[in-house]
């Protein structure tokens, strides 16, 4: 089953599908705002710098709901997940 079909499964009305799309398009901008923000500068102890600074900043984030969900640092991850250093992602750790 894919994500949008968990998604469309899981909802019961079109407000649930309008939260999902607003949630994905954060997501998508933290991605990408995150990036932009580490490649930015040509320095590349600026830019180790900057990454190491949004790591510090996501990862409380990332542990605080995995945790609630039984997953994440020490609870481990669900089936198809890979923890890497302490987040759960569909990929080996590179």
């Amino acid at each position: 089953m894919t994500e949008m079909e968990t998604v469309t499964e899981d909802s019961s009305s079109g407000d649930f599908l309008k939260a999902y799309a607003r949630l994905r398009t954060v997501l998508d901008g933290m991605e990408i705002t995150s990036l932009r923000y580490c490649l930015k500068d040509k320095d590349e102890a600026k830019r180790i710098a900057r990454a190491e600074e949004l790591e510090q900043a996501l990862m409380p984030i990332i542990v605080k709901y995995q945790t609630s969900m039984g997953s994440g640092p020490g609870a481990g991850c669900p089936d198809g997940y890979f923890d890497c250093n302490g987040c759960c992602v569909p990929y080996p750790c590179p």
